[in-house]
């Protein structure tokens, strides 16, 4: 389900809003980028429209409406609402493009603003490159034009011209309600918006990038310098805790055993206050809620991630003491043998040629040279000590890998797709049942009407549903919500076998790769040497 977040702005340069949706605007301050001729950077991609209206022409009829009739002439006078809906980054694989979402956006402006001069402007990512198509809707505070009375309680004053936009907590409750049903009418997903397993806030995303570019700087001038480098990935206090939790959760095995591997090996002190949690990491005197981590760190969570990782561990005992006994046990799909021996520490060599690093200092370069003569020096090793350096073996070995991989991953994504499906035909019963009722005792009510307007959004819900359902299911027989959980059980179980298999293709492809590019890399520089010889011979 898209997020619909609410902007009110006393700004009364009708023409800033404009230039935000149409221009590129830096993250950090929000200026307006320029290029190097002092012209505006317009954005790469962008639908843009109007209502009543058309976007080059908005601030001109907005000014031109306020001295019509005397309003937003204050500093204090809101000029402008702006509206956000943020689609989940998901919905991108259900088919939704840009031009969809602006379709969505202007049907949306209709019906929730009619009668206000409005620009609906569709951008196709976030401001942390989240992925997520958005629809700003940015209107008039002012009314052109009279309206007819929207279901929620409005004033009379809130259908006339010449009034003012009246953003109050039903108006935006009545909203949000909008959003939720156009995500249901076009099949996009639903959001829990009061959980998060890992919860980043924006403060935490910029930190960690501000943070990342000073690293980057201060590692680019050891380079150059040519000393060595011990960090290369910046993590903020939160990541630092949340890593040290998941650390000390592979090896607890109760309560106070979590706690004692917090306070010795990350000096990292839980703190309880009202059945919560909250970590005191070195050098804060304030604590950090559990909460604020995501709600995989609260206490509840953490518990149950305990006793879960323990049962997991009895579950591997017991298939240890079945398989001493001789006892017959169900085992998962078996991973692909390769004949390819593990790799162990063999890295990548350094594309001197082409990587921009090494134009950029020479210490770099030098450091990159050392590097790339110990690569190939284990690479030749491995394979002369595995009998690979004559024949096609490695060749063929990574051919074969290759179509293993591909099948393992056409397989998971099969599987994940019926897991979606199943998903949600759940999700649409879960949504029937729950407003059946409603629905029931409306057919039953002599005052339709009456009745119809108390309980809108749980009727519209249940059309939505209802809509969805008859276009799976054709013949109109839903099936059980039961049966649909066993599916979703055997599926689960069956990507989680799929996926082992394929993360082990993957790591042994990828360790192939490399021996056989560390190779060829070193037979290119040989035979180009060769032929640079060969006029002096």
């Amino acid at each position: 389900m898209a997020t619909l977040k609410y902007i009110a702005s006393k700004n009364a340069d009708y023409n800033a809003a404009y230039r935000y949706l149409v221009f590129e605007h830096d993250e950090k301050t929000g200026r307006q980028i320029f290029d190097e001729q002092g012209y505006a950077v317009v954005r790469e991609k962008y639908l843009i429209d109007g209502l009543l209206c058309t976007p080059d022409t908005f601030a001109m009829e907005c000014r031109k409406l306020n001295k019509a009739f005397k309003k937003n002439q204050s500093e204090r006078d809101i000029k402008t609402h702006h509206y956000i809906i943020s689609y989940d980054p998901k919905d991108a694989e259900l088919g939704l493009t840009i031009e969809q979402a602006q379709e969505m956006g202007m049907e949306y402006a209709r019906k929730h603003f009619h009668g206000h001069q409005a620009i609906v402007c569709t951008h196709p990512d976030g401001s942390n490159h989240s992925g997520n198509i958005h629809t700003h809707i940015v209107i008039n505070s002012l009314r052109a034009q009279d309206t007819e009375k929207l279901p929620y309680k409005m004033r009379r004053c809130d259908t006339k011209a010449g009034y003012k936009h009246n953003s109050i907590r039903e108006f935006l409750t009545f909203a949000q309600n909008g959003v939720v049903k156009m995500c249901l009418q076009h099949g996009l997903h639903q959001v829990d918006f009061g959980k998060s397993k890992k919860r980043i806030t924006n403060q935490e995303y910029r930190a960690g990038r501000k943070g990342q570019e000073r690293l980057d700087k201060r590692n680019k001038k050891l380079r150059a310098e040519g000393k060595p480098v011990q960090q290369t990935k910046f993590e903020t206090e939160k990541e630092k805790i949340r890593k040290a939790i998941e650390a000390a959760l592979l090896v607890s095995e109760n309560e106070t055993d979590f706690i004692q591997l917090l306070q010795d090996n990350y000096q990292i002190t839980v703190k309880e206050s009202r059945g919560r949690w909250s970590y005191l990491p070195p050098g804060r005197k304030k604590p950090i809620r559990g909460r604020m981590l995501g709600d995989d760190y609260e206490k509840e969570s953490v518990l149950k991630a305990i006793a879960t990782t323990k049962e997991k561990q009895k579950e591997t005992e017991n298939v240890q003491n079945n398989v001493s006994e001789g006892k017959n046990i169900r085992r998962p799909k078996p991973v692909i043998s390769t004949k390819i021996p593990d790799i162990g520490e063999i890295g990548s060599l350094v594309d001197i040629e082409h990587n921009p690093k090494v134009k950029e200092s020479e210490a770099y370069m030098q450091w990159a040279k050392i590097h790339n003569l110990q690569e190939q020096s284990k690479t030749f090793n491995y394979m002369s000590e595995h009998g690979l350096l004559k024949g096609a073996q490695l060749d063929e070995e990574l051919a074969a890998l290759r179509i293993a991989y591909d099948q393992a991953k056409t397989e998971v994504k099969e599987t994940e797709k019926q897991l979606k499906n199943v998903n949600r035909s759940l999700r649409l019963l879960g949504q029937y049942y729950r407003t059946r009722k409603i629905y029931q005792s409306y057919r039953r009510c002599s005052n339709k009407k009456s009745y119809r307007a108390e309980h809108r959004s749980e009727l519209e819900l249940y059309d939505a549903a209802v809509e969805e359902l008859r276009s799976i299911y054709s013949d109109g027989k839903f099936p059980p919500v039961q049966e649909l959980k066993k599916e979703k059980s055997k599926l689960m179980e069956h990507k989680s076998e799929q996926y082992e298999n394929y993360r082990e293709i993957r790591k042994q492809w990828m360790d192939v790769s490399k021996i056989v590019r560390n190779r060829d890399s070193f037979l290119k520089k040989q035979r180009e040497q060769e032929r640079i010889e060969s006029p002096k011979m």
